[in-house]
């Protein structure tokens, strides 16, 4: 990356890239479009990041397992027999193979589908076939390959870095200020799922969740359900949470645009948690989506969205609320995809930043630049 640098700023406002990033200017269009900047992402960010990779719930009982993906590696996750957490990369110590196909299930054992090599739930290797006729076979050299896992509330993460720094480090205060906006975070359920094929850099999609400069013009429901001239953002290391109180137009109890507001929630939060992960919650009883953005290719990205809510949440409210969020992620796809475009003209550079509206947008630009020019 150092070696690149002269080409990606000689046309930039300023000399050196990190200061024009402090100055308000975007990163340059080829952070963008550029497969090496792509792959030296994957390898420096992806390789060394917490991930999502699930709920607790999905592990709801002993012999609990189920399957996800981290960039290229596959994973497994487990509960044992005793109760802990476990996080395997889902391949056989054999001969390389996927280890467990299914997407989830409960099981006593995890067995391969190629040469039954069967492992214990904690990742030790049970039984091999053929192995009592290799003298100096050892069992305890083939566990499967444990990876740093860790919960937050009913959120499972993942590092695929086994000296990864504990996650609790990158929150930082993001659990207090959760709790202090009046969810019930423990108590709620993922209800949905959905996913988008988005052709658009990462980048562009976290760049497009990070400022609300957009709302009025591109979000016209978002725009009647919070008060955007009381919108807040505010920076932490790790992370930034931006959110707005209810327009009072919304707290009618007769009001249906953009969905009915039922329950003690009155301001919208929306925390960014780095690299591609963010938690949203919106007025109502503490109706939740969680976003996790999964690149695929350098124009190219995987937005999966969960939808969490309470137990004491009606079924036609879910469904009003996941139509709602549905249209802001319509919306935003046109968005994001019409930026890669722009970007890959090869007429833009960098695009300049009103920071009263985007300086969340600059951190997480500055968290990149950061991760890469280290």
């Amino acid at each position: 990356m150092r070696a690149e640098r002269n080409e990606h700023t000689t046309s930039s406002p300023h000399a050196s890239l990190k200061e024009s990033l402090e100055r308000g200017y975007t990163l340059p269009a080829t952070w963008y479009t550029d497969p090496t900047i792509f792959a030296a992402e994957q390898a420096r960010i992806f390789r060394h990041s917490w991930q999502f990779a699930g709920f607790t719930e999905q592990l709801d009982k002993p012999g609990s397992f189920f399957t996800t993906r981290i960039s290229d590696v596959p994973l497994v996750l487990t509960r044992d027999q005793d109760g802990p957490i476990h996080a395997f990369v889902n391949v056989c110590r054999h001969r390389g193979s996927e280890l467990v196909l299914a997407e989830s299930g409960c099981r006593q054992t995890l067995q391969c589908h190629y040469h039954a090599w069967t492992y214990n739930l904690d990742g030790s290797l049970r039984s091999a076939p053929a192995a009592k006729d290799e003298p100096d076979f050892n069992p305890d050299n083939y566990s499967l390959i444990s990876l740093p896992v860790s919960v937050w509330g009913p959120l499972i993460f993942v590092n695929l870095d086994p000296h990864a720094e504990p996650l609790e480090t990158i929150l930082g205060e993001l659990p207090q200020l959760t709790a202090a906006s009046g969810v019930r975070f423990e108590s709620i359920h993922r209800r949905a799922r959905h996913t988008y094929d988005i052709a658009a850099n990462w980048k562009v999609i976290v760049d497009n969740y990070l400022e609300c400069y957009h709302c009025p013009v591109a979000h016209k429901g978002f725009s009647s359900l919070i008060d955007l001239t009381k919108y807040d953002i505010a920076e932490y290391e790790w992370f930034s949470v931006q959110g707005g109180a209810l327009k009072a137009s919304s707290r009618s109890s007769d009001q249906t645009e953009p969905y009915a507001i039922a329950g003690n929630m009155q301001s919208g939060f929306y925390a960014y948690l780095w690299p591609n992960f963010t938690l949203n919650i919106y007025p109502g009883r503490g109706n939740v989506s969680i976003n996790h953005f999964l690149p695929l290719a350098v124009d190219r990205t995987l937005v999966v969205k969960d939808y969490c809510f309470g137990d004491d949440t009606p079924a036609d409210e879910e469904a009003d609320f996941i139509q709602f969020i549905n249209q802001v992620q319509e919306e935003d796809e046109v968005l994001c995809e019409s930026v890669q475009r722009g970007l890959s003209t090869g007429y833009f550079d960098q695009g300049r930043l009103m920071l009263s509206q985007e300086s969340a947008l600059r951190h997480f630009q500055r968290l990149v630049f950061r991760a890469l020019e280290a």
